[in-house]
């Protein structure tokens, strides 16, 4: 006869507990209707709308897939979403799409409890399911890349890794960059990077943001730069095809040097000028570009830049690959024996939440 331990009614129950929730249904999809202008008809999630590509999720299928929002007669969904448009209102409700042939310059509507909107489906830029839980609503994507070679042992590691969260009326992220590379008998550089952002929405495409960004350079001799500051950002140009987005502030910046012969620290008051542009393809590839410039005030004749573009490329999935270019510019660095210049050329496989 088996004899009956304690042990072995501790080790029980978990196992009924993973025979029971295995047993659970899975939570049903949605049956959200899209029905394309060739008269196709799909029905299951529509989960969002980026780049020019709404993405649906239908109940045979293991993860949503791509649709050109162009090619999109009508919607109907009786979920939440929050929407962006081309003037830079963000709103959100429950949205349908009808046909333009019936209402040719109000086919997307937007309802909530107290009011609707018509507008162009054209002129809707992002869309995006409302979650329930603040970390339901997040996105980003993580990066990791690496090259060998054997000639002289040359080794370089990259890493990335960003997040955001949107709402109706402001949005926030955070992003960290990390980039090794060592040679056999030869010394070894590193650089990292952590960036955070908030951003407050103004009347159409204006906001106003704050930003905290702190970076380790080796090559140019620098411990740590902590810049913290804010200003003005107005988006020229927004669509689902390309944006281009200005930024004016004020930043102030403290400095950690490894040197110690003259000025281990210092602190700067700088202006912050800076430019991103956006363009992106129909479910292939996308082009980020951003340059930040940061004229001293207190340092007067001193330029500070940061420049980065990013071309990825969607692979299977959530899947992508990038390539990377980055550049950091100090025109007078406080330390002589500094670089002026470090930049970097990565190639990097990522996945995107």
């Amino acid at each position: 006869m088996t004899q009956y331990t304690p042990r072995a009614a501790i080790r029980f129950p978990p196992l009924l507990l993973l025979l029971l929730l295995s047993c659970l249904p899975a939570n049903a999809k949605r049956r959200d209707i899209v029905v394309m202008k060739n008269g196709d008809r799909i029905t299951g999630e529509v989960k969002k709308l980026e780049q020019g590509v709404l993405y649906i999720e239908p109940e045979y299928v293991s993860s949503a897939f791509g649709i050109n929002w162009n090619e999109v007669a009508t919607i109907q969904s009786a979920a939440g979403y929050q929407v962006v448009l081309k003037n830079g209102d963000h709103l959100a409700g429950i949205i349908e799409k009808v046909s333009a042939d019936d209402s040719p310059d109000a086919d997307f509507k937007i309802r909530s409890d107290d009011h609707e909107v018509s507008t162009p489906a054209a002129s809707v830029v992002e869309i995006k399911s409302k979650e329930a839980s603040f970390w339901d609503q997040l996105t980003g994507a993580i990066d990791l890349g690496y090259n060998f070679t054997s000639g002289n042992d040359q080794t370089q590691v990259s890493t990335s890794a960003n997040a955001a969260y949107l709402s109706t009326k402001w949005s926030t992220g955070v992003s960290l960059t990390t980039s090794f590379s060592g040679q056999s008998g030869a010394s070894k550089t590193n650089l990292w990077e952590g960036t955070t952002y908030g951003e407050r929405f103004l009347n159409r495409n204006s906001s106003l943001i704050g930003l905290a960004d702190f970076l380790h350079s080796s090559q140019q001799e620098l411990n740590l730069r902590t810049t913290l500051g804010g200003g003005y950002s107005r988006y020229w140009v927004r669509t689902n095809r390309a944006q281009f987005q200005g930024i004016f502030g004020l930043v102030h910046t403290n400095e950690t040097f490894e040197s110690t012969l003259s000025h281990p620290t210092q602190q700067n008051v700088e202006a912050l000028l800076g430019v991103k542009y956006q363009l992106f393809r129909f479910s292939r590839y996308s082009l980020t570009s951003q340059l930040l410039s940061f004229p001293g005030l207190s340092d007067t004749g001193r330029l500070r830049i940061g420049a980065k573009a990013t071309f990825s490329v969607k692979l299977v999935n959530n899947f992508h690959t990038e390539f990377s270019f980055w550049d950091n510019f100090d025109s007078r660095p406080p330390i002589s024996t500094a670089k002026r210049n470090e930049l970097g050329l990565t190639n990097s496989l990522g996945w995107t939440f």
